[in-house]
């Protein structure tokens, strides 16, 4: 897929608390900090792909379609239900309940994100039930996500490049906030992907500081955006266009390498 005159950058945004149990004080500061990211986005007009265990019945979904800045909704999958030893009868059975359901509902999910699940499930099994692309854990720093880089398309499922975590705690002059700088700068010179991935439980326990240096960097990026350097794509219309293009041209690889 041609990325015009720049790179290309995902945002993926996870929502949801990984303890099993949690307390209804976690679960109502993890709602106001989702309202937080959907309002920061939508200023910014910075589209996202939003993981969430169910598409259909989370209360997430409505206001993240809602933003009008061409927000995605995927499915975030975790250990629970794709982990070893769950099965593929049970593997058809949660994607029957996450995809196909969230679908007759009126909602169009085709991307599944894992969260802490070390392995590719069935490629298969995932393409009958419409997932088109898939993104694996988030990694913590950028020459890992380079490292593990995009894998080919398979079985009709185009796979993102390893997403690498941004986190609260480092402000944007900080060493993190440089190496993030000079990946986005890379992106745009050299044409390539750049996948960054928020967890938005990480903004749960911290102060107003962690809000301010999330903020700066949606503005950076979104500046690289308006100098024409990058373009910002949810990963269902990059996969989309990908294999699209691949499907026409089936001899050759399109998938460029990651930032």
């Amino acid at each position: 897929m041609s990325g015009g005159t720049g790179g290309s950058l995902f945002l993926s945004i996870d929502l949801e608390l990984d303890i099993s149990s949690p307390s209804f004080g976690q679960v109502e500061r993890l709602d106001e900090v989702r309202s937080w990211l959907v309002e920061e986005t939508r200023d910014l007009g910075l589209p996202a792909t939003w993981g969430v265990a169910d598409p259909r019945l989370s209360a997430a979904t409505e206001s993240i379609l809602s933003a009008g800045v061409g927000h995605e909704v995927a499915v975030l999958g975790d250990q629970s239900w794709l982990g070893p030893g769950a099965g593929r009868l049970r593997l058809d059975r949660e994607l029957a309940r996450r995809f196909d359901a969230a679908r007759r509902a009126g909602i169009a999910v085709s991307t599944l994100a894992l969260k802490n699940v070390p392995q590719t499930p069935d490629l298969a099994l995932l393409l009958r039930h419409g997932i088109t692309a898939l993104r694996g854990p988030a990694v913590d720093t950028a020459g890992a996500a380079r490292k593990l880089g995009s894998p080919p398309t398979r079985f009709g499922i185009w796979q993102t490049p390893a997403p690498w975590r941004i986190t609260p705690q480092h402000p944007w002059w900080s060493l993190a906030g440089w190496q993030l700088d000079r990946q986005l700068r890379r992106c745009g010179r050299e044409k390539s992907l750049l996948h960054l991935e928020l967890d938005a439980q990480s903004l749960v326990p911290v102060g107003p500081d962690a809000f301010d240096n999330i903020r700066a960097i949606f503005r950076r990026v979104a500046r690289e955006r308006q100098a024409g350097r990058v373009e910002i794509l949810t990963i269902r219309q990059f996969a989309a266009a990908e294999l699209t293009e691949r499907w026409s041209h089936p001899s050759r690889s399109v998938l460029r390498p990651a930032a």
